[in-house]
């Protein structure tokens, strides 16, 4: 599965979700939770410093049904879904139900090697590390 993740693609999303889902709704994903996922890693990458020319084969993943209270004693069904950077856009590449207790996952970026080099070069361009001065111990 490898589906666009545009407007274009909002119902084939939706559909196949649907499918997946069956007659669960409560904490199951649905297109907009796909979207605001690329968008939130999209950010992401953007926060790294990783030009847009070198994002493709970034993934991410991610699971529907959010927080619910510790009193919470039954299982329900969610979605984990992950996403992959394309050359200009993300791609939904896997959607599945699951059967959880307590609390979703949280959202989770995956960088490449070259791109894990570029966000930690960005990142240590901000600052400088002093020297280590050695200190006498007085006997």
């Amino acid at each position: 599965m490898k589906i666009k993740i545009t407007d274009a693609n909002r119902q084939a999303i939706n559909i196949l979700l649907g499918k997946i889902n069956g007659k669960s709704l409560a904490h199951t994903a649905h297109d907009k939770h796909i979207f605001e996922l690329a968008e939130l890693m999209e950010m992401r990458l953007e926060k790294f410093g990783i030009a847009k020319k070198d994002r493709a084969g970034a993934t991410a993943s991610s699971m529907s049904g959010s927080k619910v209270s510790s009193g919470y004693k039954y299982s329900r069904i969610v979605n984990t879904f992950q996403i992959e950077r394309g050359a200009s856009s993300w791609f939904l590449i896997d959607a599945q139900r699951n059967e959880v207790w307590g609390n979703a996952s949280k959202d989770k970026l995956s960088l490449t090697p070259a791109q894990r080099d570029i966000a930690v070069s960005k990142f240590t361009a901000q600052f400088s590390v002093q020297a280590v001065v050695e200190l006498a111990v007085a006997a």
